[in-house]
């Protein structure tokens, strides 16, 4: 499978979010769902336009948007957007926010693009084709050593996920303090996958959020399961991303 017409279309979309992103930072309103979470006119427009460039030329694959829902086509193919992942970050300004356009096949993600408007980055991959920044290749550090590893993390904020997160996040504590919580999920991955950090851990993920960045992961090398070290698919619920190298290690942490 090529896909070079997916890929062009969903960088094309990509950018024409990012850029959307940053002609409204600093100037959005802010309102609430229902569950809590933050939602702007920025998250609205940027899914909007996605979604018209996909649809205009992919007419029959299936769309899951975060802010539009689930346009189910009768599609092996299905496409899953984060219009603005990091979304408290860029209602408080900090500029760590991100477009998240994946590509599934099935139960399996085939193409991810993620893009960091705010440093004209495009992360991308296609599966078995390798992982790219701007054209360039990229792959996983090579840190085997956990004391010096950058560890990210995320979670949602219901009960159960906030006493697990706080739980693991004393246990890497205790070991390394370069622990961050920075608030874009894709990117993160993003940047497992070129190497600024060793890995990224969410509970009680949503599709969007991970989806792109997963591939991305995987093809510079890295590793992505769920927490019984179960490679990541449409259907799991957390997420380790890694250089590979420290794999195991953070799930014992993760499930001691």
């Amino acid at each position: 499978m090529k896909l070079s017409e997916e890929m062009k279309i969903a960088k094309q979309a990509a950018r024409k979010a990012g850029k959307i992103l940053m002609d409204m930072y600093g100037s959005v309103d802010v309102s609430y769902k229902p569950d809590g979470t933050i939602v702007t006119e920025a998250d609205r427009r940027s899914e909007r336009t996605i979604k018209e460039l996909i649809e205009r030329e992919f007419p029959d694959y299936s769309i899951l948007g975060e802010e539009f829902g689930f346009d189910r086509k009768d599609s092996e193919y299905m496409w899953v957007i984060d219009p603005l992942d990091g979304t408290t970050n860029y209602m408080i300004k900090n500029p760590f926010f991100n477009v998240s356009i994946g590509l599934f096949r099935g139960e399996d993600v085939i193409l991810g693009v993620v893009y960091y408007p705010f440093q004209d980055e495009m992360f991308y991959a296609k599966k078995g084709k390798g992982a790219y920044l701007n054209g360039k290749r990229i792959k996983v550090s090579d840190e085997k050593d956990i004391k010096k590893a950058v560890l990210t993390f995320c979670h949602k904020s219901d009960p159960e996920s906030v006493e697990m997160m706080a739980r693991i996040f004393r246990e890497f504590k205790m070991i390394n303090p370069k622990v961050r919580q920075i608030g874009a999920a894709a990117l993160e991955m993003s940047y497992v996958a070129c190497g600024r950090i060793e890995s990224f851990l969410m509970i009680n993920l949503n599709l969007w959020d991970i989806a792109a960045g997963s591939v991305i992961v995987r093809e510079s090398g890295g590793r992505v399961t769920d927490f019984n070290n179960r490679e990541f698919n449409a259907n799991s619920r957390n997420v380790l991303a890694s250089n590979g190298y420290l794999h195991r290690e953070i799930l014992e942490i993760i499930n001691q």
